[in-house]
């Protein structure tokens, strides 16, 4: 263990003033953590004064972030550790804020973003009895049985600070746990006496969360490696199915290496939350489907494809690739593998490859280089056809949402992070995406709206020499309470670009509703109520009402102009929107139906 950074000072920790909140700040810094993500509340303070008493004295503290809204908070979080790869940290107030965090913390747990959500805790203390005790009458309504219980199944680990505790010790041995593979949220609570008690003794000395370590990650036995090789080159029609693999760009560039190897197509699958594989390879996207394949290889994707009708043959081999790979985070999982390799995929990709090498015959490198040639034709065609179908959409009045995600990939530069929270349009901000940069494609990595607003704000601030540009649906859009992100965006410089996909419409209420009961009631009658909010809010004006700059678009003449003009005021650090009418999804089904 190291002394407390704070020896700088050479009188830290006698001092009376030097208090647990200071040593826990601290810690969050040495841990990696350079935001705190800040909403207000009346036992918090402690924050505020000791990251203020850090900047004056030249001691490690992350910088605070005044946010507005608990949710928005948290989902900045994970926008800033995608973005970033590092930890982040929130605050919330006691247990109504730790409420208000809301879904986001289904976000975090299923998107396995490594935060430190801390909340602060009512006060137990006798009034008069102590520093932090109660004094306000507010205070006898903060006490829940147990603050943790709100948020443990979405979490690694929860723990409430306690006067026997030694703070710098338990910050960082969270971030440890939620930077340890597979990655995920931590919680943190913080009584106000306990942060307030003063720093003396051995709790000055604590070891920082490099000291304690991360586990590295594991190597697959070269026996697997070989096994998984040589189904693989035997393979008549073989694909590599992946959702989040990219999160590591060492796996992006191994995985490459063995695609390009053995011409091996490479798929992105339902859950998809990165860009794994560059988009424009002429392995990308032109696979078989599940069904079709006889090995293989998933890497990081939690649902690779649907049961019963996706299953692969009985007969297929499947190696599974994941730090988790039985996914122990879900209760019920039904798919099968020959291997089950709970191994990094950088280090299963490398491995494989590396064995690969050793066993090609002249023969396999034959009809690997066919199988090449036909994917690289299909790619072409790929292309071709997404092409023609997006100026197809151009012609179409009213707008085609598939116009909409080909003038997004026309604007991004090679660095551009894209956010797509676009839900029933995110296939067609997906299809015309072109990059070959890693950490520059994110989605949620869950099932809830509203994490792009707050996203976007936290991918800014991590990323602050980058455009952000966020895709997303009118629903979803409100969901993520954007007034708060938008002011948050606009305070501190951190302009992005938001497109909105205005069709009035939840799918679920719309097209679900159809799917689930076609001959219903509500579909005879062409009753929709509860799938539709028509008209919509006026989404120009609330970036406006934020300080913000928005736009609203019809014709689809305009769009490019508008999406230009959004992107330039973004650039200059002020917070974009432009709003993108479309038909309502019954709109939409009525004309398919033509």
């Amino acid at each position: 263990m190291q002394h407390h950074p704070y020896l700088a000072d050479p009188a830290w920790g006698e001092h009376p003033a030097d208090l647990w909140a200071d040593a826990a700040v601290t810690a969050m810094k040495l841990g990696g953590v350079d935001h705190v993500f800040f909403v207000s509340g009346s036992e918090l303070s402690f924050y505020q004064e000791a990251i203020a008493k850090a900047g004056a004295r030249g001691w490690p503290a992350p910088r605070l972030i005044t946010m507005v809204h608990e949710g928005v908070a948290l989902n900045a979080a994970m926008g800033s550790a995608m973005v970033s790869g590092r930890p982040t940290a929130t605050a919330a107030h006691v247990d109504v804020g730790t409420l208000n965090y809301g879904a986001g913390i289904h976000t975090a747990w299923r998107g396995g973003a490594p935060v430190l959500i801390t909340a602060g805790a009512g006060p137990r203390a006798y009034p008069g009895s102590m520093p932090g005790s109660r004094e306000s009458g507010v205070q006898w309504v903060q006490e829940p049985r147990d603050q943790g219980e709100i948020v443990r199944q979405y979490t690694k680990l929860d723990h409430r600070m306690e006067h026997q505790d030694n703070p710098g010790l338990m910050v960082s041995r969270l971030l440890q746990v939620a930077m340890s593979e597979p990655r995920g949220p931590a919680y943190l609570t913080f009584p106000q006496e306990t942060a307030l008690l003063p720093v003396s003794g051995a709790v000055a000395r604590f070891p920082t969360r490099d000291q304690l370590g991360l586990a590295r990650p594991a190597w697959p036995d070269p026996s697997d490696a070989r096994q998984a090789a040589r189904w693989l080159i035997d393979a008549r029609n073989p694909c590599i199915f992946t959702a989040r693999s990219g999160r590591n760009p060492e796996a992006v560039a191994e995985l490459v290496r063995l695609a390009e190897l053995l011409a091996l197509p490479v798929m992105d699958t339902n859950r998809t939350d990165r860009m794994n594989f560059p988009t424009d390879h002429p392995l990308y996207g032109t696979g078989p489907s599940p069904q079709d394949a006889d090995v293989l290889l998933i890497l990081e994707a939690p649902v690779p494809f649907s049961p019963p009708r996706e299953c692969p043959a009985a007969d297929a081999k499947i190696v599974w690739v994941d730090n988790d790979p039985v996914q122990s985070r879900y209760k019920t999982m039904e798919f099968r593998a020959d291997l089950w390799l709970p191994v990094a995929s950088a280090a299963a990709a490398q491995a494989i490859r590396e064995a690969a090498e050793g066993m090609l015959s002249t023969a396999d490198m034959g009809r690997i280089a066919d199988r090449r040639a036909r994917l690289e034709q299909k790619k072409l065609e790929e292309l071709a056809r997404q092409e023609q179908l997006a100026l197809e959409a151009g012609q179409r009045r009213p707008m085609h949402p598939r116009w909409v995600g080909y003038q997004i990939g026309r604007i991004l530069q090679p660095d551009t992070i894209l956010l797509n929270d676009a839900l029933s349009n995110a296939e067609y901000v997906h299809a015309h995406y072109r990059t070959d940069r890693t950490g520059t494609y994110f989605r949620s990595g869950g099932s809830t709206g509203g994490w792009g607003p707050g996203a976007a704000v936290g991918a800014k601030l991590a990323a602050p020499d980058r455009d952000v540009v966020l895709a997303t649906g009118d629903g979803y859009f409100m969901f993520g309470t954007p007034l708060a992100a938008l002011w948050a965006a606009s305070h501190y410089r951190a302009g992005f670009l938001t497109v909105v996909f205005v069709n009035r419409s939840y799918s679920t209420g719309t097209v679900g509703l159809r799917r689930g009961f076609p001959e219903g009631y509500a579909v005879a009658a062409g009753n929709y109520e509860g799938g539709l909010f028509d008209p919509p809010p006026d989404f120009a004006k609330l970036a406006e009402a934020a300080n913000g700059h928005g736009e609203t678009v019809s014709d689809p003449e305009a769009l490019a102009p508008a999406l230009q003009r959004g992107l330039a005021v973004a650039r200059t650090g002020v917070p974009a929107l432009v709003a993108v009418m479309l038909p309502t999804l019954v709109e939409e089904m009525a004309a398919q139906q033509l």
